[in-house]
């Protein structure tokens, strides 16, 4: 019987090469037309092998695996199977997307101390939401340094790591767009050549709407805690949503075809239905679901392709499940702060839907590019598309809100951490001069039931404030009563990242961080899932890879570590930082 299964096999052998050998011939044709309608040529590189990365924002390491167990991740656990290797790092403070995709793409994170963090010269609030100012944030990270994108391309990012081709990236709003190149028919043609796609698009946002309306439905009559989402979400914004991510995985595919040697794409999914839901919820692990189908499509890509690819699943940070202050305390942190120091004029910084938004607007640009490229006809059809799009929701470079100097105090809220600044003096107020003016305040928000730790300064000295003791860092730690940092984590990774955090110039005169019980924290914002401080998983994101990079991957300790792995890929590397520290020159 042996030579039966000897033939057996050796026939199995010779069908899979046979449909290896078709599959690759209809890959190639196919996005080859695909290509040639977009004006795009095939790519010559001096890479010896590319990477394509695929971000899942805010999935926590615990979460995923959480995912996989339930069925949500069946693609990444094949992977695993295959032999792509799973582990844990720590992205550091804060940890949030903005501070954490710096670290990635140019090993340099230094002063960038929230999402949203108050400028008292300027007498603004900068927010990570607003293209210019992650154009500004990439321009400031990036000096004097090699991106991993180089040569390469950004899908759906917030910055765009020095790619040459960069789409849905929030750094480049306005500086390109997928349908750049195609002419007269070529739109349909592209979309013939792929009309499975198409269709999904059509279904998949259907069914989303459906879904989301069932879901609020269900979580209305079971009186669950969830987040309210704002404007028209159940059908513009999901119809954006799911053009953006279908589009981002057809050009990462596309540019595989090409050959590009580095590729990075971000699917925000996940991140808008945990911090609407919560990060272990249903919709938030369907969420995950949906970018398990896109790797499956990226991966079958890879296998295809005549260029040889490493490809890594990561997350930029975790989430920790969180309720609302407001929902605690019938107040916003602003407010509550307010009546502690009622005689003076305070203002607060929130928002939300920032993902959501920005799908819209990345939804409207690309209609603008194809209204331009048809028939005068067809453009207009096109055009009342765009315009019904344009006017259902406000577009992601809406100004922001700014406060002028004469305002006495302003509370910026950024998920699981608030900042305090204090527009007395330009530069950080300390905590003896915050005592002064404000006698009793920091002592009642360290007492507060949803404040886990205050962070400030007193001249050269870091004070870490909590409820059982403080931390005093002056060159060598000291601690009174209990360390402070034991209520949240107390990991070892902690103290160096906030001593890091506090020295910032940009960071706020008094930091907040939510306490977290077990498990659950508390967000400044209306979320139901947190990031941006530690306690819980949010601290603690994965990164997914293949064999050949265990021995990099050993040496990962933090986001900034992940630069030196992908910029081995470069021939043209010559430095990069070493465990997460930024040259002398980028300190001050």
């Amino acid at each position: 019987m042996s030579w039966v299964r000897q033939c057996l096999d050796l026939l199995h052998q010779r069908m899979h090469e046979t449909f290896m050998l078709v599959t690759d011939t209809f890959y190639r044709t196919k996005y080859r037309a695909v290509s040639q309608q977009l004006g795009l040529a095939e790519h010559e590189s001096s890479y010896e092998r590319g990477f394509v990365v695929v971000q899942i924002d805010s999935l926590a390491h615990e979460h995923l695996l959480s995912a996989i167990d339930h069925g949500y991740a069946p693609y990444l656990q094949r992977m695993m199977e295959r032999g792509h290797e799973l582990r844990m790092y720590t992205c550091g403070l804060p940890s949030s997307t903005p501070a954490c995709q710096s670290a990635i793409m140019y090993g340099n994170s230094y002063n960038v101390p929230a999402f949203r963090w108050y400028d008292k010269r300027a007498g603004r609030t900068v927010s990570y939401k607003v293209p210019a100012n992650n154009s500004a944030l990439e321009r400031e990270v990036g000096l004097g340094r090699r991106g991993i994108l180089e040569g390469g391309s950004s899908y759906s990012n917030l910055i765009s790591g020095g790619a040459s081709r960069s789409l849905f990236t929030m750094s480049t709003v306005g500086q390109g767009s997928l349908l750049d190149g195609i002419k007269g028919l070529g739109f349909f043609i592209l979309f013939a050549l792929s009309p499975v796609r198409s269709m999904r698009v059509v279904v998949l946002s259907l069914s989303e709407a459906l879904y989301a309306f069932a879901e609020r439905t269900a979580s209305y009559w079971k009186a669950e805690r969830r987040v309210r989402f704002e404007g028209v979400f159940p059908l513009v914004r999901v119809l954006a949503h799911v053009f953006v991510k279908e589009m981002q995985t057809f050009a990462v595919m596309v540019d595989m075809y090409r050959g590009i040697p580095n590729i990075y794409t971000t699917y925000n999914t996940y991140d808008n239905m945990a911090h609407h839901y919560g990060p272990t919820t249903r919709p938030a692990m369907r969420a995950v679901r949906t970018v398990d189908r896109q790797v499956r499509q990226i991966d079958r890509m890879r296998r295809h392709s005549a260029t040889r690819y490493d490809i890594y699943i990561l997350s930029d940070h975790g989430q920790t499940p969180a309720v609302p202050f407001r929902q605690l305390h019938g107040e916003s942190f602003g407010r509550y702060v307010a009546r502690l120091v009622d005689d003076l004029t305070l203002t607060e910084h929130v928002e939300a839907e920032v993902e959501a938004r920005s799908h819209v607007a990345f939804l409207a640009d690309e209609l603008r590019t194809a209204q331009q490229a048809l028939s005068p006809k067809t453009a207009r059809a096109v055009g009342r598309l765009r315009r019904y799009v344009e006017e259902a929701d406000q577009p992601v470079d809406t100004p922001e809100p700014t406060a002028s100097s004469a305002t006495d105090v302003v509370v910026t809220g950024c998920s699981a951490t608030a900042g305090i600044y204090f527009n007395q003096v330009p530069e950080h107020m300390d905590l003896t001069a915050i005592e002064l003016s404000y006698p009793g305040l920091i002592d009642q928000l360290v007492e507060h039931p949803s404040v886990g730790l205050v962070i400030g300064s007193e001249g050269h000295r870091v004070c870490i404030l909590g409820k059982e003791g403080r931390l005093i860092w002056d060159g060598a730690a000291r601690v009174v009563d209990a360390n402070p940092l034991n209520a949240l984590d107390g990991a070892s990774w902690t103290l160096p990242e906030l001593l890091r955090l506090a020295s910032y110039p940009r960071s706020a005169d008094l930091i907040i961080f939510g306490s977290v019980v077990n498990g659950i924290g508390v967000a400044f914002e209306e979320q139901m899932g947190v990031h941006g401080a530690f306690g819980g998983a949010q601290a603690y994101p994965f990164i997914l890879y293949p064999p050949s990079a265990t021995p990099h991957v050993r040496r990962i300790q933090s986001a900034h570590d992940l630069y030196t792995l992908f910029s081995s890929y470069s021939p043209e590397t010559t430095s990069v930082t070493v465990n997460g520290r930024e040259p002398a020159a980028l300190q001050g």
